[in-house]
């Protein structure tokens, strides 16, 4: 019996087009798979079509240690696709129309594990570009009172919306976000200084920010309501012989790595540099769910769940 923490991963599940051919992925369908490899127990709600492109992904998660019991099949909307092409390094996607995971919604079972055994709620604002996909976002995240409640922020034109990221920020108890969101959080919040924006914000109590190459930096409330900061440098993505990198799914890597440890009650200090450890091994390699070495996968591990590490709000 797997004895990880029950984490709800909710939101997209679909395949990136890339040239070459397609490869799963979706922030949702990352986040999961990377929280079974760090040994907790992830439960992806999502949504696929009755087609070979979603049972191919459900197997695959499956066989990854996903528990895909929360995804559900629409009879009339496919699985969806993401056409992606790399433009100086950095990837662009061009999100397919009325997929399946753009009908999502929150089943009594969800519900009940949110309301019960779940430790965690992590989620975009991508599965919420349709009125459908926020209605059930916004409910799923009510009944994760208590619980931590991750929003990765994923902020893509034209699916930018500052009022879907402040409407998800109001939702969260922890935010992630990388250099280009914080840009854009800063402008539509009219404010100079987007972190310490973030910080003003009642129920947050962590705000990450990833910088790629330049590193990363977390900001934590204390017990007594001030906040921390701890950063640490990037890791060079650097491919090993005979491999081609590609940074798609790095940053939902570093989102897993930060949901492990926050439901493990691990000493945040130590976490930028150990996430971005594990986001740098994801970057250099091809797609978001890559084979990894078993040393970076302990490297970024920790111990049995503490279960007192709840978030407060």
């Amino acid at each position: 019996m797997r004895t990880g923490a029950l984490v709800v991963c909710w939101g997209e599940l679909l395949w990136d087009l890339f040239p070459d051919g397609p490869r799963l992925g979706g922030a949702a369908a990352n986040v999961a798979f990377h929280l079974a490899r760090l040994g907790e127990r992830p439960l992806l709600v999502s949504r696929v079509g009755g087609d070979a492109l979603g049972r191919r992904a459900l197997a695959t998660l499956t066989d990854a240690g996903v528990d895909v019991s929360g995804v559900q099949l629409d009879p009339d909307a496919p699985t969806g696709t993401a056409r992606v092409r790399l433009e100086d390094g950095q990837p662009r996607f061009e999100l397919g129309d009325s997929a399946a995971w753009d009908r999502l919604a929150l089943t009594e079972r969800v519900r009940d594990a949110l309301e019960g055994p779940a430790e965690a709620l992590v989620f975009g604002t991508l599965a919420q570009r349709t009125a459908l996909g926020g209605a059930a976002l916004h409910a799923a995240a009510r009944a994760a009172t208590g619980k931590h409640r991750v929003v990765d922020l994923n902020l893509r034109p034209p699916h930018d919306s500052f009022g879907v990221a402040r409407a998800s920020l109001e939702l969260a108890t922890a935010v992630k976000l990388n250099e280009h969101e914080l840009a854009r959080v800063g402008a539509g919040a009219g404010a100079p200084d987007a972190i310490a924006w973030l910080e003003g914000m009642e129920t947050l109590r962590h705000v990450a920010v990833t910088r790629g190459a330049a590193g990363a930096s977390l900001s934590s409330r204390g017990v007594g309501g001030e906040w921390g900061r701890s950063a640490a440098p990037g890791v060079p993505a650097a491919a090993p012989p005979g491999e081609e990198a590609d940074p798609v799914g790095a940053g939902d890597a570093w989102t897993a790595v930060f949901v492990h440890w926050l439901v493990r009650g691990g000493e945040l200090e130590q976490l930028p540099a150990r996430a971005n450890a594990y986001a740098g091994a994801v970057a250099a390699r091809r797609g978001a769910m890559p084979a990894l070495e078993p040393l970076v996968v302990a490297a970024a591990r920790l111990g049995e769940p503490a279960r007192a590490g709840r978030a407060s709000a």
